[in-house]
């Protein structure tokens, strides 16, 4: 069913955090290596031996990308929002 929310496992650093979402299986799963790839790659560089500390670190890193897209999305959007009006006032001269 849309709009149920489901339990799911998800394995972080060794450890197992139960999810209640509407997402899928796969996208937890998906999560739970992406966080987990993050955490592995903290660890190679000797960041911390303390695993909530690498876990936040990992934290940090993933929502420094989120904003890194959403920051490139939001140009991308006044980009063509821009284009557009130029477009629109294209045609509009065309038209006249």
């Amino acid at each position: 069913m849309v709009g149920m929310a489901e339990r799911y496992d998800v394995h972080i650093a060794g450890y197992t955090l139960t999810v209640t979402t509407e997402r899928s299986a796969e996208h937890m799963e998906r999560l739970g290596r992406l966080l987990n790839e993050r955490v592995r790659e903290i660890q190679k560089t000797g960041g911390s031996a303390n695993y909530l500390h690498v876990v936040m670190l990992a934290a940090l890193k993933l929502g420094d990308e989120v904003l890194d897209l959403r920051n490139r999305l939001e140009q991308e959007r006044k980009q063509l929002e821009e284009k557009g009006k130029g477009l629109l006032e294209a045609i509009e001269g065309a038209l006249k």
